[in-house]
């Protein structure tokens, strides 16, 4: 691993500061630069981490028996995919840290820029010369969003740098059976670049962001920061 020389404090962010910004500047704004108190998780948050969290205690060897309710049986193989892994690397809910420079550093580190928390990983050893394939997955609640495309693009550059795999794979699963699992492979280490230029524009994007000008859309009905709930936005009658 490496880290960062610069004694600039990094400009922090993550996949999620992202989605939010995506979605509305100063929702973003509001959230993660002034850290205006939020509410707490509603039922269907609160549902999907309940999940997450069964998800990860069985996949450590608890009991099927502690599995969520909603989660569908056909993803239990899938599940034990990643439970019974026989050899190389398996993680849970395993943080990593990029610099501000895309390398990885500790999730802790003072250089930290982006942190991830992968929801499971495997990592395949090679059988000869070959640096072997890296599985990573991603458990979602709900209905599939036009983002998680992006979360992939994003994982599978953390997976590039810390294992250096000849093939990562990041697929996102929806628990409930709301939708077929969606994939993205990457197989180069010019790929790693590719993905790269595309955060980078995206990051450098919102650094340079001093508007956050606000906007409006069907989500202003469940912002937390809207008129309508008393938050600071003109937005969301």
């Amino acid at each position: 691993m490496s880290e960062s020389m610069n004694t600039k404090p990094p400009f922090r962010w993550s996949f999620s500061q992202w989605e939010s910004y995506n979605q509305c500047p100063a929702k973003w704004n509001f959230q993660s630069r002034l850290r205006l108190p939020r509410k707490p998780p509603g039922p269907a948050a609160a549902r999907g981490l309940q999940m997450h969290s069964t998800v990860e205690e069985y996949i450590k060897g608890a009991d099927p028996s502690v599995l969520h309710p909603d989660i569908s049986p056909k993803y239990i193989p899938i599940l034990d995919a990643f439970r019974n892994h026989p050899n190389g690397d398996r993680h849970t809910e395993y943080k990593m840290a990029f610099d501000s420079e895309w390398y990885l550093c500790g999730p802790t580190s003072k250089y930290a820029a982006c942190v991830a928390v992968l929801d499971a990983t495997r990592y395949l050893k090679p059988k000869s010369f070959d640096r072997g394939v890296l599985e990573i997955a991603e458990w979602k609640s709900g209905r599939p969003k036009d983002t998680h495309s992006e979360q992939r693009k994003l994982y599978a550059m953390f997976g590039m740098r810390a294992w250096r795999a000849d093939e990562v794979t990041v697929t996102t699963y929806y628990l409930e059976d709301t939708a077929p699992p969606q994939r993205l492979k990457v197989a180069t280490e010019s790929g790693f670049e590719k993905l790269k230029a595309i955060w980078q524009d995206r990051i450098s994007t919102m650094q340079r962001d001093e508007m956050c000008a606000p906007r409006p859309g069907v989500h202003c009905r469940w912002c937390d920061y809207a008129k309508s709930q008393g938050g600071p936005c003109q937005f969301g009658n």
